[in-house]
């Protein structure tokens, strides 16, 4: 059975993020050794409790530069969450959309917003919508994303349209039936 990974593009960033948050925690412990006078209970604390959230999120960068941000096979969908995966089982016709949106902070941006247009690709997950991934809509990699869909899980992809109750979501209400 055919199975295809999609890294992050940004994966080398994101594991340099992880490794300067740890070292600047270990920096700070450092710095505090050597500049603080006394040493009571509350500084103690809050600087563990800094040192535990400076690496913990560094950890965590370094873990999103491992995880692949998509993963297709012919019998489920596997997308990162935060504390671990979720797999969907797909089976034929099973439901997909792409859906084109532009960027919930696209007036802030440079540029016209046509391109800061976002392709979203969602599927249904035991009656729910789902979003898998989101990209830049002149990414590379959704030509090979497209493609897996296609031939690895044999799933058709629909263009959907915007709901007009939600104009941020997709209008999937004929995937409910």
């Amino acid at each position: 059975m055919q199975t295809v990974e999609f890294k992050r593009s940004d994966g080398l960033v994101l594991a340099g993020l992880g490794v300067v948050f740890i070292a600047a925690a270990c920096v700070g412990v450092v710095m505090l050794a050597f500049m603080a006078r006394i040493y009571d209970a509350k500084t103690i604390i809050l600087t563990a409790l800094g040192f535990l959230g400076a690496c913990a999120l560094g950890v965590g960068f370094i873990n999103a530069w491992r995880t692949p941000m998509l993963t297709i096979s012919a019998s489920a969908i596997v997308k990162p969450t935060f504390f671990g995966r979720k797999e969907i089982a797909i089976r034929k016709n099973h439901p997909l959309g792409e859906y084109l949106a532009s960027s919930v902070h696209g007036s802030r941006r440079t540029g016209t917003i046509e391109g800061n247009k976002f392709v979203h690709f969602y599927t249904l997950d035991a009656g729910v919508l789902t979003e898998l991934v989101s990209m830049h809509r002149d990414a590379p990699v959704l030509v090979d994303i497209r493609r897996a869909f296609r031939d690895v899980a044999g799933l058709t992809i629909e263009t959907l349209k915007v709901d007009a109750n939600k104009p941020s979501r997709p209008d999937v209400a004929h995937w409910m039936h």
